[in-house]
């Protein structure tokens, strides 16, 4: 039975869980904001209706057109808001009106149908009727009639021809990529000349890094630890590319251990690496806190190990290369002599 009610419009079924409705039951309104429009004019009706907990309602849906004069352009959701208590239910939602046509125009009463659940009949509770009334533009007959205007002239703005400008930009840039990518291979030349990366020796890279970490001020703003775990880790790395030893893993004694098998560092070099090394374990695991004199003698012992042990790549030079190679290429060689053979006849 309740299903008949679609004739009506569209149905919204609001189901509000709670009690079931007693006492007073639900109140429709309905109100425009203002009674009188100009023709072409908006105004909005606004349709509310006051229900109980356990209501189930309903909601009008009206057509775009009342009275076939009066157009709903716009309507809003149906908004829903509760009472203090939670017991009772306000349902409100607006509709833009206009009209084009003058007169005085009675919009009827509006009903929204409801049910008290569990109950099953169906009960409606219709809104008050509005009277809205259209005037046209007051003309003055009195004046004589005036000509129609014509095109009014819209001053020049740069952002009328922004496509356009941005459009031919676009062309004149891929008309100059093409003309310079058959240049390029009409010369036989590469489109694109990647400049190849800067490959730092070990050396070159750890002193660059010691001297971030100089400007950085780590130990003089209270991070000691800090200071000394990335100064060791510069020079275990500076170790591991120049020697070829796993220092990022090995301990201090396995490094020192391992570079007194080699040849070529002074005992000086050795005995500097060990004081810095000591000292950043003492500070990263005994929580020893050095002088500010230790942390700059520290890097500077570091920076005159790199210096000392630093790679140096060994020049031949070409007057003591005296065999054939390609240093020797374009080298005259003299040729043989061959001494002619006299054969004694017996």
């Amino acid at each position: 039975m309740f299903g008949k009610v679609k004739t009506y419009g569209s149905v919204i079924l609001l189901l509000v869980s709670g009690m079931s409705a007693l006492g007073q039951g639900p109140q429709a309104t309905a109100s425009l904001d203002a009674g009188t429009i100009l023709i072409g004019d908006q105004v909005n009706l606004t349709l509310g209706l006051s229900i109980q907990a356990g209501t189930q309602v309903v909601w009008p849906s009206l057509k775009d057109t009342i009275l076939g004069k009066i157009r709903v352009i716009d309507r809003t959701k149906v908004d829903t808001a509760w009472s203090a208590d939670k017991k009772n239910l306000k349902l409100t939602q607006k509709l833009r009106l206009t009209c084009f046509d003058s007169g005085f125009y009675t919009i009827p009463p509006i009903r929204f149908y409801y049910r008290h659940l569990p109950d099953t009949t169906i009960r409606f509770e219709q809104s008050n009727m509005q009277i809205l009334t259209v005037h046209t533009v007051a003309v003055d007959t009195t004046q004589a009639i005036k000509p129609i205007k014509g095109p009014i002239k819209v001053p020049f703005s740069i952002l009328d021809y922004l496509p356009w400008i941005i459009g031919i930009l676009v062309f004149l840039a891929i008309v100059g990529f093409l003309l310079f990518y058959f240049i390029k291979r009409r010369k036989g030349e590469p489109i694109f000349v990647l400049r190849p990366a800067i490959r730092y020796q070990p050396h070159e890279t750890a002193l660059m890094e010691l001297e971030k970490l100089r400007v950085k001020k780590l130990w003089q703003a209270g991070k000691t630890k800090e200071y000394h775990t990335e100064l060791t880790d510069i020079l275990r790395k500076y170790i591991e590319d120049r020697f070829h030893l796993m220092a990022l893993e090995s301990t201090t004694a396995e490094i020192l251990e391992d570079l007194k098998e080699n040849t070529e560092i002074p005992e000086k070099s050795l005995n500097s690496l060990r004081d810095v090394l000591s000292m950043a374990d003492l500070v990263k695991f005994a929580k020893y806190l050095p002088l500010p004199e230790d942390h700059e003698r520290s890097l500077e012992e570091a920076i005159e190990f790199i210096h000392r042990t630093a790679a140096t790549p060994e020049i031949t030079r070409p007057e003591e290369n005296s065999g054939p190679g390609p240093l020797n290429k374009n080298r005259m060689e003299p040729e043989p002599v061959v001494e002619p053979v006299t054969q004694k006849l017996s």
